[in-house]
């Protein structure tokens, strides 16, 4: 090797050297979305610091000054953690993520450590508060697996209790979200999540407060609900939060008043957040929000269709089932963007009014409701509603709530269409219906629509 090659070679090396001493020794990463375009991005780092729900700080380097993002534009974050209590954190939450709630939240209690727990000892069932063994001083905090690990097991217990329509559990779940005295144990308190973290000191506090405010309604504490409600609709304004946190504060009396079976104060509850969401959607300059407010204007009129819905398969009546149909039909795509040039709205936000309008859940409940309605008439319109349902049953099987009421009225449908029918057109309808039936007991065999 000549001088020149060797020379060549060692700046190589040095430069190599020099790449890897840039990059972070340990690499938390961090997916951004830019909320003009929705672009996501990632971020590489030594390891974020801290996240509250204004503010997510990292480190680029070992001692280097904290950088922020606000936490409207992160997406995900991933810690490079590799200890036995992240692989089992991760763990839990994929659990959860694939629905098995019950068994997420044992996981979830173990790594937090806080809860109702039975004294091995004496037998005896305690409380063990959340914030038992945090850190005290100025600046400190707990640990990113115990804030993780709280906050998802409290979401576990109470999404657990809900599918099991059981009080207890979602009191559980309140418990471990609020701050509040822990019974029979004089003074102490529970150390509940939204205490622990006060202020919104971490990225999960809005879903905790939307959490404990469908905890709330759940046990029946209206007053309480409405209130907590409130104040995340008014956080969500103030901080900002994403879109989602405004509607789902907006909403509320519609869910209270839906939860006290009051059908009529729920339409008019989740009608009542329509117009505040189309306020946000057109004070907002940037594309990407001005979707995601024009799919929560849609999500609140759904709200309203699901429950003309569940009046109309009540009442059996044909007037509901008519003004479902005419609610419904008012927010496809084409009335939307009718209505909105009607109102003066500017070209973007009607843009976004009829994105929101195209929303696959939004789409699904709606052919679900004109379905209904065309099978409800006084002189029954079975293929009309046949196409309604399969409209769901092929576009939007990603819905599993709405695809498998679609393949239960289908079967329906093809039924009805049956009586009239005859020879090969009715050996159709009716091997059409099986098929629907077949389909709803193997693709959702624990939906209520598979065993009625």
């Amino acid at each position: 090797m000549n001088n020149l090659t060797r020379l060549f070679a060692s700046g190589l090396l040095l430069a190599g050297a020099l790449a890897l001493l840039a990059l972070p020794a340990i690499a938390d990463e961090i997916v951004v979305r830019d909320l003009a375009t929705g672009k996501e991005s990632t971020i590489r780092c030594f390891e974020v610091t801290s996240e509250t729900w204004s503010e997510v700080k990292y480190k680029d380097r070992k001692r280097s000054a904290d950088k922020s993002l606000a936490t409207i534009t992160v997406v995900s974050i991933t810690r490079s953690d590799k200890s036995n209590d992240a692989a089992n954190l991760a763990g839990a939450i994929d659990t959860l993520d694939r629905g098995n709630a019950k068994e997420a939240a044992e996981a979830l209690q173990a790594i937090s450590g806080g809860g109702w727990k039975i004294d091995l000892e004496t037998g005896e069932k305690k409380y063990v508060s959340f914030n038992k063994n945090d850190p005290t001083g100025k600046n400190k905090r707990p640990t990113w697996i115990s804030e993780y690990a709280h906050f998802y097991y409290a979401k576990a217990k109470f999404l657990h209790g809900q599918d099991a329509k059981d009080r207890d559990l979602i009191e559980e779940a309140y418990m471990a979200l609020d701050d509040v005295a822990i019974p029979g144990q004089a003074t102490a308190k529970t150390g509940g999540f939204l205490g622990r973290f006060s202020g919104g000191n971490s990225r999960f506090y809005a879903e905790a407060l939307a959490l404990k405010a469908q905890a709330l309604t759940a046990l029946a504490r209206y007053e309480d609900a409405g209130a907590t409600f409130k104040e995340l609709h008014t956080a969500a304004i103030k901080i900002p939060l994403d879109p989602r946190w405004a509607y789902e504060g907006l909403v509320g009396a519609g869910v209270i008043s839906e939860a006290k079976g009051d059908l009529t104060a729920a339409v008019t509850g989740y009608r009542g957040a329509m117009p505040t969401m189309e306020v946000l959607l057109t004070q907002e300059t940037r594309d990407y929000m001005r979707q995601r407010y024009g799919r929560y204007y849609s999500q609140a009129r759904m709200r309203v269709a699901s429950v003309k819905l569940k009046d109309a398969e009540t009442r059996k009546a044909a007037s509901a089932f008519a003004d479902l149909r005419n609610w419904i039909n008012g927010g496809m795509p084409d009335a939307i963007r009718k209505a909105a040039r009607g109102k003066g709205l500017p070209p973007a936000s009607i843009a976004a009014l009829v994105a929101g309008a195209r929303d696959p859940l939004v789409q699904a409940v709606g052919y679900n409701g004109i379905g209904l309605a065309y099978l409800n008439e006084p002189k029954p319109k079975y293929e009309d509603a046949l196409l309604a349902f399969k409209a769901v049953s092929v576009k939007y099987f990603q819905e599993p709530e709405q695809h498998a009421r679609a393949l239960y009225y289908l079967a329906q449908a093809a039924t009805g269409a049956s009586g009239d029918a005859k020879d090969e057109v009715k050996q159709m309808y009716k091997s059409m219906a099986e098929e629907a039936l077949n389909m709803l007991r193997s693709q959702h065999p624990d939906s209520s629509w598979a065993n009625k």
